[in-house]
């Protein structure tokens, strides 16, 4: 059913529909987001035994846009990444530390089509190619170990605009409709990827992106 959603969603944003002002040929685009999330456990063992972990995961984004036609814009995004975990575990035979430092920059020119639904709402449908370098630094103690590699990608998601004021809108990509295909080298592994944006967390469906549309003078 989401396949078929998704599908009807592509054939009406590609239909022509109504031009809001936001959406005419030469407006220029902003938006930046930043999401995050983090764990923190504590386990107490038999024999004296304590491990505690903790895990940190920030994500900002920038992008930008030009409207190369009417409802149709080219832009660029610029997404950095850093997760970082650490354990540490606490018992007879002495301490124990591990963790790693993983660091992502996206990079993914885009193409994104509008349709108008009135004049504070629209759909779009965002097409992207994303290349990726990564770095990772990984630890057991005093052992260190460093890692680099790559990815590329494309994907596929819709999305919904809302206009607060005639510059100034609130987007969110709908995941949960979206389609990804990615290629990845990293720690001397190759790996494919196909995702249906099915996921069973639901706070990776929607996010809130602030967006600034300038219209030409």
């Amino acid at each position: 059913m989401k396949k078929l959603f998704l599908m009807f969603l592509l054939g009406g944003v590609c239909l022509a529909g109504s031009v809001n002002a936001q959406l005419q040929k030469g407006t220029r685009y902003w938006g930046a987001t930043v999401t995050g999330n983090g764990d923190h456990s504590k386990y107490d063992y038999p024999q004296n035994t304590e491990w505690k972990g903790h895990v940190l995961n920030v994500t900002p984004s920038v992008q930008t846009g030009w409207f190369i036609d009417d409802n149709k814009m080219f832009g660029l995004r610029l997404s950095p990444s850093l997760s970082w975990s650490r354990n540490k575990n606490d018992g007879p035979a002495g301490e124990y530390k591990s963790g790693s430092n993983i660091m992502a920059i996206n990079l993914a020119p885009f193409l994104r089509h509008y349709k108008s639904l009135s004049p504070k709402w629209a759909i779009y449908l965002h097409s992207a190619v994303n290349l990726a370098y990564l770095r990772s630094k990984s630890f057991n103690n005093d052992d260190k170990t460093f890692e680099n590699g790559y990815s590329g990608g494309v994907y596929l998601n819709p999305g919904v605009s809302f206009w607060v004021t005639p510059r100034f809108s609130l987007e969110s990509d709908i995941n949960v409709l979206s389609l990804n295909l990615a290629y990845t080298h990293f720690n001397d592994n190759n790996s494919f990827n196909f995702n249906t944006g099915i996921t069973s967390s639901i706070s990776q469906y929607f996010g809130i992106r602030a967006s600034w549309y300038l219209q030409p003078k």
